[in-house]
């Protein structure tokens, strides 16, 4: 099977989610294939799940303030900070052999990802279950969940998944380096002075490749590994190929008029007053 790869890129919060969506929408159209992107944010960014509550006013005036961007994801799960790492997402459907259940498939990829970090000299784990939620749930690295990436017995990986008709979209943050403090501060509900004991809880749940490997490593000696490991677990040979003309102006639109949108952002669900009379096409 031939699948795209796209390069690597970096971009605002909105951008990065219209793209995922953008490819979503030709994969389902039958006009995109199954697609592999890795991508950083620039500004960083604090990325919330669908179904999460909003940020407070006062919340986007905090976030705006230490100069980081902010985005509901089309996908579900818990907030992440973007900063120091890689994000993958991958965009494949029924016709490349992912008929579900959602946890099946999310341990396809899995294993696509944990032979792409062999290859890169780590050992790493497919975490089984969700563990018990402390007061800093609210961040997605928090605990793992079903088949995420750990090391150590941390975290590593935090992944979440959109399923549309025959077609999904999951996407997910590989930490290089992890600030619990800074995580701390852009989620709020703790107590200044229980930053300490709640950050120590979170440095010993997560972990970056920085301490896994003993070194900085470059993102395109990540990047490599993964790409052959996906390409190996799941029979896809990758082939360096560029957004399509369709792709990049319906991604301009919906960054537009959705990532953009405080209407979407402001909102919890995937449905709400953001969308215009007719639908974005």
């Amino acid at each position: 099977m031939i699948g795209r790869l796209l390069p690597w890129t970096a971009g605002t919060a909105a951008w990065n989610m219209a793209v995922d969506e953008a490819i979503l929408t030709g994969h389902q159209e039958g006009a995109s294939p199954i697609t592999l992107r890795f991508y950083g944010w620039d500004p960083p960014a604090l990325s919330f799940g669908c179904f999460q509550n909003p940020l407070t006013k006062a919340e986007r005036t905090l976030v705006r303030g230490k100069k980081v961007d902010y985005v509901k994801r089309p996908t579900g799960g818990r907030a992440v900070f973007h900063d120091d790492e890689i994000t993958y997402s991958l965009i494949a459907g029924e016709k490349e052999g992912f008929t579900g259940p959602v946890l099946a498939d999310y341990l396809r990829i899995a294993k696509g990802l944990k032979r792409g970090f062999e290859l890169l000299g780590l050992q790493v784990q497919l975490a089984e279950g969700i563990k018990q939620r402390e007061a800093h749930s609210r961040a997605c690295f928090a605990s793992p969940s079903w088949y995420e990436i750990t090391a150590a017995g941390k975290k590593l990986v935090g992944s979440a998944q959109l399923r549309r008709g025959g077609s999904l979209l999951q996407h997910g943050s590989i930490l290089i380096t992890f600030d619990p403090l800074i995580y701390l501060e852009l989620m709020g509900g703790t107590r200044r002075e229980d930053y300490t004991a709640v950050g120590k809880r979170l440095q010993q749940s997560v972990i970056g490749l920085q301490e896994i490997l003993g070194y900085y490593p470059e993102k395109s000696e990540v990047i490599s590994s993964l790409v052959e490991g996906l390409g190996e677990s799941l029979g896809v040979s990758w082939r360096k190929l560029p957004l399509t003309a369709k792709e990049i102006s319906l991604a301009q639109k919906l960054e537009t008029e959705k990532y953009s949108n405080p209407l979407w952002n402001e909102e919890r669900g995937t449905k709400g007053s953001w969308r215009r009379r007719e639908e974005i096409k």
